[in-house]
């Protein structure tokens, strides 16, 4: 069995992990959506810095390849809150006005 490549983690990371959150997020429980703005995202966004400091460190990317800009990471990690956190935000105000 062989091992992922950093840059293959990330690709995974930005092309399927992120994006699977959104879908279905209206039949995902609060409980789910504060503990993937909380714990989830924050140590998936860790992770993907690191990969992409490895990915620069053992060649497989080039310094200046998006994939691994780590601003671009971080707004990538930060649109993913506020979508996630406007959710939650419109979730709380339904449930507060529906009772």
């Amino acid at each position: 069995m062989g091992t992922v490549s950093s840059k293959k983690r990330l690709e995974i990371i930005e092309r399927d992990v992120i994006p699977s959150m959104f879908v279905g997020v209206l039949s995902k429980d609060d409980k789910w959506l504060e503990h993937t703005l909380k714990e989830t995202l924050p140590v998936l966004e860790e992770r993907a810095l690191r990969l992409a400091r490895e990915c620069k460190t053992n060649g497989e990317c080039a310094q200046d390849d998006p994939l691994v800009d780590e601003t671009r990471i971080r707004a990538l990690f930060e649109d993913a809150r506020s979508k996630l956190g406007k959710e939650n935000i419109t979730r709380k105000a339904h449930s507060r006005y529906s009772h």
